[in-house]
């Protein structure tokens, strides 16, 4: 939004000393955020009204001509290449140091005395484009300035009227302060900053009357208007009043200078009052042509649209409306869309003689719902949806009819003023402690400078040291202010909240209780993320009957939703592998490979967890950690998942260790499946999901995933930290592949492995095959292996003896044929 200093000043006088930049920081720290100060004189610095006083022929050039032009004081010489220049004309003279644009194109140039085909130049006669005004003439057109009343040698911008200062005040940060909108509000808020007097808003019109002073009535044609309200909540005030005599014309330059310095663009007289009076008072009006919606007899009814109701509006679209859109209509069609836009067909033009001034106050709901349903923002919604003061419209009314009386003198009020304000809010009054607003602030402020604060903005203040009676303004008690805090919050920002000494809370400082197992998440996520690399998902908790009958699982196992958000997923989550395995189903072609995991309640219904409040148990929700792995090319992505589950559970001190499924899922590899074992207590499991599982799901690789129940692992002892030296000797590294029964299990194979030698520290398996040269009901397995001694390094000869010993006990104790 837009404030001009010029506007401000008509209203409050700031002390001698205070810039520019000042009064924005000064806003900005109490009040609302200035994003930008906007200088329009920089632009025409060094810019002047010149008069040409001779004009002669360029010696050297044809097109040129050489130029006495007077700039206030002196006289210069300027070549110039301007088709209409003539000898009397008042100009637009840009001296050296100005920045022109060179026929309006490119960047703009500083201008320096120079020599134009041998005769000296010292500036240039601009054209509109070369200043960088809006209403260009062609490149070669010399800007006339023969109607503007400024004396030669008066700063261009000061002639123009485009000295002004314009502050860009932050849109967001004014959704509370619907009375900083308009330059009234603001004016009323520098007053209260700087304690200088602020003018009273009178309109210059005084009283409205039905006779124009000096006349007779019967001198005129009066209108009968009449306005009915359907809705009060909806609509709970509206003004109206019908003016004659219209002469509907361009604005003075005064006008369209000040609302184009606001951003707004010059319509007409009667649209640009309108507009003229919601910046300066935040209050939104509108002008209807008086003949096109009754002439005579003008009936305005404030209702909701009927269904499929059309309104063709200002913006030349035509919008169609459902009942809950509020419309201002003639008693029969839609003459506007309440507070958002009006109707074309009602609009004021230049044969209009007869206009109604509508100044309203809608819900701010309604005209924010009706704006964002039709995709329709305009000046009036954006501030009617953030709760406009309704005594701010017989303020509006009042201006407007003075101003059109001032721009068009000939025009004069042909009805009665029409209120419909069938219930007006009552002044809300708060007690407050002047005691309670120091122990909020921690500041030692007097009650007098309370009371002068609160006096400043507009408050009523009565009461003494012990307990202040506050009664709030109406253009503060529409949504911003409502409870005592918000008053007292208004004591701090005038009062200054640099001047609040800052202290650190004095109180006992007490870690808050943790909650074991939502530390554990956090710490796990932290593992799996950072250092496994894994990506974490986040899934609703419902699942698909599809998903589960795919994997086994039996629906009817499952919570069902009495009113589920998606139809097709009914079913509350036992487990996350479902869910898990359709991301990865999703993904897999996208990814060469894919990790992911999941942490997150599921829900087991024939258990019962905590209170639900009405006196029954909501289901056993415990937390679960899910993974599932594919790859590429990683026929033994069993053993990837594997190593996640060991990491994520030593980084957190459990003692981790898988033993033999007695019963695998019918959606589980038979030879590939085995339990989470912490402390010996079954926590999860590890898998494989087989082929018949992964193709009903739509994957066309191998997949491992694992699953561990976190809340039964919190529970679980962790092992101490044992910390020992650094190896003095180094390892002795071997491979050892062999084939044994597919039904053998690798926590068996590595128990054996682990028994066969002392000198055994770690055991890795990184292949697992079967197919092409293996014999049916068998399987290739490759583990690397590492050995070390105490007392010494081994030797090769040494190390081979204890792999001899190995492969001897993987014979005997499993059958195992020995590949290498």
């Amino acid at each position: 939004m837009l404030i001009s200093k010029k506007w401000l000043s008509e209203f409050v006088k700031l002390p001698r000393g205070v810039s520019d930049l000042d009064l924005a920081k000064t806003i900005t720290l109490s009040t609302v955020e200035v994003e930008k100060i906007i200088d329009q004189a920089s632009a025409m610095e060094k810019m002047v009204v010149g008069l040409v006083k001779a004009v002669l022929p360029h010696p050297n050039a044809d097109r040129l001509k050489v130029c006495r032009v007077d700039v206030g004081g002196r006289e210069t010489q300027i070549v110039c290449g301007g088709t209409n220049i003539a000898e009397g004309m008042k100009v637009a003279v840009a001296l050296p140091g100005a920045y022109v644009k060179w026929h309006g194109e490119g960047e703009r140039v500083e201008l320096a005395k120079t020599k134009i085909r041998g005769e000296e130049s010292e500036g240039m006669i601009c054209s509109s484009n070369e200043i960088g005004l809006s209403q260009t003439e062609g490149d070669h057109e010399i800007l006339d300035l023969g109607d503007i009343d400024a004396k030669v040698g008066t700063s261009l911008a000061e002639a123009l009227g485009l000295d002004d200062v314009i502050f860009d005040i932050e849109h967001k940060s004014l959704t509370n302060r619907p009375d900083l909108m308009g330059h009234y509000g603001m004016a009323r808020e520098v007053a209260a900053l700087y304690r200088v007097p602020l003018e009273n808003y009178v309109s210059a019109s005084g009283k409205l009357t039905n006779v124009r002073p000096g006349e007779k009535k019967s001198s005129w044609k009066g209108i009968a208007l009449a306005v009915s309200v359907d809705d009060a909540a909806l609509c709970p005030r509206y003004m109206a009043v019908a003016m004659e005599g219209i002469t509907v014309a361009p604005s003075p330059a005064w006008l369209q200078s000040r609302l184009s310095s606001c951003g707004v663009r010059s319509i007409n007289n009667v649209v640009d009052v309108t507009n003229y009076v919601m910046l300066e008072l935040a209050q939104p009006m509108h002008a209807f042509d008086a003949d096109k919606i009754g002439g005579d007899h003008v009936n305005i009814v404030v209702r909701t649209a009927k269904k499929g109701e059309k309104l063709a509006c200002l913006d030349e679209a035509t919008y169609t409306l459902d009942p809950e859109r509020l419309l201002i209509t003639d008693g029969k069609h839609p003459i506007a869309i309440a507070g958002v836009m009006g109707g074309k067909a009602s609009a004021v033009t230049e044969a209009t003689t007869r206009i109604v001034f509508e100044s309203a106050n809608f819900s701010p709901v309604s005209v924010r719902k009706t704006s964002t349903k039709l995709a329709l923002r305009s000046e009036s919604s954006a501030r009617f949806e953030k709760s406009l003061d309704p005594e701010l419209c017989a303020a509006a009314l009042h201006r407007a009819v003075a101003l059109l009386t001032q721009l068009c003198p000939q025009a004069h009020v042909a009805s009665k003023v029409v209120d419909v304000y069938p219930h007006p809010p009552k002044p809300l009054s708060l007690q407050i402690a002047p005691s309670e607003v120091m122990a909020h602030l921690g500041a030692d402020i007097p009650v007098s400078d309370m009371k002068d604060i609160l006096t400043r903005l507009g408050f009523i203040v009565k009461g003494c040291a012990k307990m202040l009676s506050v009664t709030i303004p109406s253009w503060r008690a529409t949504r911003d202010i409502s409870i005592k805090e918000d008053v007292i919050e208004e004591i701090a920002r005038i009062w200054g909240y640099d001047r609040i000494p800052s202290a650190l809370p004095a109180f006992s400082i007490t870690p808050p209780s943790q909650d074991p197992v939502r530390l554990l998440c956090r710490r796990l996520r932290h593992t799996l993320v950072l250092e496994l690399a894994a990506t974490e998902t986040y899934r609703y908790a419902f699942v698909s009957p599809e998903t589960l009958m795919a994997l086994g699982f039996d629906p009817k196992e499952h919570l069902r939703l009495a009113n589920p958000l998606a139809s097709d997923r009914p079913y509350l989550v036992r487990s996350l592998l479902p869910n898990l395995l359709e991301a990865l189903a999703m993904n897999q072609h996208v990814f060469p490979s894919v990790s992911l995991f999941e942490i997150d309640r599921v829900f087991l219904g024939e258990l019962k967890g905590d209170e639900d409040g009405q006196k029954g148990r909501l289901p056993f929700q415990p937390y679960h950690l899910s993974m599932v792995y594919s790859a590429v090319g990683d026929e033994s992505p069993l053993t990837h998942v594997r190593s996640m589950v060991e990491t994520a559970l030593s980084r957190e001190a459990f003692p981790v260790s898988f033993g033999s499924m007695t019963r695998p899922g019918t959606w589980m590899h038979s030879g590939r499946s085995g339990d989470i074992l912490a402390n010996g207590k079954k926590i999860g499991i590890l898998t494989e999901l087989n082929h018949e599982a992964a193709k009903a799901l739509g994957i066309d690789r191998r997949v491992a995933v694992a699953e561990l129940n976190v809340s039964e692992l919190t529970l679980c002892p962790r092992e101490e930290a044992i910390f020992t030296s650094i190896p003095s000797y180094p390892d002795a590294k071997r491979d050892v592949a062999f084939i044994v029964d597919t039904q053998t299990a690798y926590v068996d194979i590595e128990r054996a492995l682990r028994g066969a030698s002392s000198l055994l520290t770690s055991v890795e398996l990184f292949d697992v095959f079967q197919g092409l040269g293996i014999e049916a009901g068998k399987k290739s397995m490759a583990v690397h292996l590492s050995l070390r001694s105490g007392e010494k390094t081994l030797t090769s000869q040494e190390a081979d003896s204890e792999i001899e010993k190995i492969r001897r006990v993987l014979s005997k104790d499993l059958g195992a044929i020995m590949r290498s």
